[in-house]
């Protein structure tokens, strides 16, 4: 497997190691720094980098396609290609908090001017940690296992889950990965039941954008798309109040 490749698939060592280092790096910028803290948040980063790669392992998802003719496409251009999709994806969500759940929550757009007074390096660093973090979560280790778990049920042959097993694994986590969301929408309930099931409902489809392109193109593509999305949100976001 050539270079590029490696952290793609995180199946050589190397591509294990980078995983696992850039998940130690969103672990100590995920907290305040911290004598104890930053290195503890670091550690566990790591350490569950690796456990979402032995869960995937074990799951036996079938290992992420390679980009072009034998790899050959530039692994900046494979990167650009997940964060402008993500982008996309950012933007549409974007556009639905301004026209439709800020008139009904005026609350969103302090709170999205309060996230544009932060400095740009913060919000990077914001950025940084939702979309490795929640990708190792959500992605990596819960619809790895849960693919798994799935295959493994039905005792389907060799235990290689089937693409139903597969999309019902990713609707199951992204729907996990909508509730967690839900509680920061905070002012979401005075529309009533309507706007959280909107709010449910965005998020739901982001996360399964993420696990689709998480099972096809691996968990680093699914990072950089989740990085786009977040990019609409916080950097571009506070530009249009």
């Amino acid at each position: 497997m050539k270079a590029g490749t490696e952290v793609l698939t995180a199946t050589t060592p190397s591509g294990r190691a980078a995983l696992v280092s850039a998940s130690v790096v969103a672990g100590a910028l995920a907290v305040p720094p911290h004598l104890v803290a930053t290195p503890l948040c670091a550690a566990f980063a790591g350490l569950f980098a690796w456990l979402g790669l032995v869960v995937w392992r074990w799951s036996r998802l079938p290992p992420p396609a390679r980009t072009g003719a034998h790899g050959a496409t530039p692994r900046f251009v494979r990167d650009a290609v997940w964060i402008a999709l993500g982008l996309g994806v950012g933007l549409f969500f974007l556009a639905v908090m301004r026209l439709v759940i800020e008139p009904v929550v005026p609350a969103i757009a302090s709170r999205m001017a309060a996230a544009g007074a932060l400095p740009v390096w913060r919000r990077v660093a914001i950025i940084y940690v939702a979309a490795v973090g929640e990708e190792l979560i959500f992605r990596l280790f819960l619809l790895s296992a849960l693919a798994g778990i799935a295959a493994r049920l039905s005792r389907l042959p060799r235990q290689v889950p089937t693409p139903a097993a597969v999309w019902t694994a990713n609707g199951l986590s992204a729907l996990l990965f909508a509730a967690v969301h839900l509680p920061a929408w905070g002012g979401a309930a005075a529309g009533g039941v309507a706007l959280p099931l909107l709010v449910l409902t965005l998020n739901a489809v982001g996360g399964l954008v993420l696990g689709y392109v998480f099972v096809k193109r691996g968990i680093v593509a699914a990072m950089w798309t989740h990085a786009g999305a977040d990019c609409a949100i916080q950097l571009i976001g506070p530009l249009t109040g």
